[in-house]
């Protein structure tokens, strides 16, 4: 079973890219490719209440095995080689003890930021200032720590909440609290498919403390709204102009392979070998294959097959999926003597649930998909 879950599945990716850089093919990250390397930009004098980040690399986004992971959100950890540029330690007002800004449009924040001599932040320069010189999943670190920006809670209740005094919760810059309050104003579009006129605001807090407060996480406003849990805080110096431009991919959530068997394409790398254990009598019988799509830019391939024949059959189903040429298996799941049957379960297209059968009868089991984990529930 093992064989059979390693050598089945494709992915087919996002397609992701930044202005003035080299767009990442499909199904592979652009890890390791750097983009336009603007010129390198010397510190001025030190400005008060700001920090200086300095030219350096930003992975912008998570790599596409990243768990937790917003895959028609984020860059497949695109490097981009951007120039220095200062960013306020704390949101507006800037101020230790002060209650955030929010209720803002971009342009009153634009506005206000101007008044200082100063401007919005885009997106990419918001996500080098978190992650800091060694690209940390989180302004502390690679792990998640709900303690460290008091994250997990509801925008409302942490938005009104003091500037300074979380003291863990600083990027390696020295950039504060850019998580666990309110979500922050970018200057940048929304570049992720949508026809729609939308800005980007990062940062912020919810009950989702893992998924949001990650620096990746980006969510779209429109330009003129005014929400009491988003504010903003400046940047100064040389604007970076590498933006976000990410094809977002949206499928038929759930469908059976037209050509089943060995001939089915997710099929193909099989070729013969035995996929049960090494004393299986003969190859594997391979007769159903699926396409999950759970969501846009996710696409899982799903294969059945079994191992001798009754009454000493075994059979599996592999959950896989393609990343850089090679097959990442997600889940194994071993349906005893019945060839495995699967179905969407009806009102959402994160869940499925497989047929297996053992000697006591037939049983199901269910498979979930949530931001890049799939987890398989216990026999029903």
């Amino acid at each position: 079973m093992r064989a059979l879950a390693v050598l089945l599945g494709a992915l087919g990716a996002a397609t992701a890219s930044c202005h003035r850089s080299v767009g990442a093919d499909p199904g592979s990250s652009s890890e390791g490719g750097v983009v336009s390397a603007p010129s390198a930009i010397a510190p001025g004098a030190p400005r008060s209440g700001m920090v200086w980040i300095p030219t350096g690399v930003l992975r912008a986004g998570s790599a596409l095995d990243e768990v937790p992971r917003l895959a028609d959100v984020e860059m497949p950890g695109t490097e981009v080689l951007m120039g220095g540029f200062y960013v306020d330690v704390l949101p507006w007002p800037n101020e230790a003890g002060a209650i955030p800004t929010t209720n803002v449009s971009r342009e009153e924040a634009t506005r206000l930021c101007e008044s200082k001599g100063k401007r919005l932040c885009s997106e990419l320069e918001w996500e080098r200032a978190c992650k800091g010189p060694d690209n940390t999943r989180y302004e502390y670190g690679q792990a998640y720590d709900a303690r460290a920006c008091g994250a997990g809670r509801s925008a409302e209740s942490s938005a009104r909440r003091p500037s300074g005094d979380r003291l863990t919760c600083r990027s390696a810059f020295g950039v504060r609290e850019m998580h666990g309050g309110a979500f922050e104003w970018t200057d940048s579009s929304w570049g992720r498919g949508s026809t729609r006129d939308l800005g980007v605001v990062r940062g912020g807090n919810d009950p989702s403390g893992e998924l949001t407060s990650r620096c990746a996480s980006a969510r779209p406003m429109a330009p003129r709204e005014r929400s009491p849990v988003t504010g903003f805080r400046c940047c100064a110096g040389p604007r970076n102009d590498d933006e976000v431009e990410l094809e977002v991919k949206v499928g038929v959530p759930f469908q059976r392979a037209e050509h089943t068997g060995r001939s089915s394409p997710p099929l193909d790398a099989l070729g013969g070998v035995a996929c049960g254990p090494p004393v299986s009598p003969a190859p594997c019988s391979l007769s159903r294959a699926w396409t999950w799509r759970p969501g846009p830019n996710v696409e899982l391939s799903l294969a059945g097959g079994c191992v001798g024949r009754d009454p000493s059959a075994r059979c599996a189903l592999a959950v896989s999926r393609m990343l850089e040429g090679k097959v990442d298996v997600l889940a194994q799941i071993d349906t005893g003597r019945e060839i495995p049957e699967v179905v969407l379960v009806e009102g959402t297209d994160r869940r499925i649930r497989v047929r297996g059968a053992d000697l006591k009868g037939q049983f199901f089991r269910e498979i979930t998909y949530s931001y890049g984990r799939v987890d398989v529930r216990e026999v029903r």
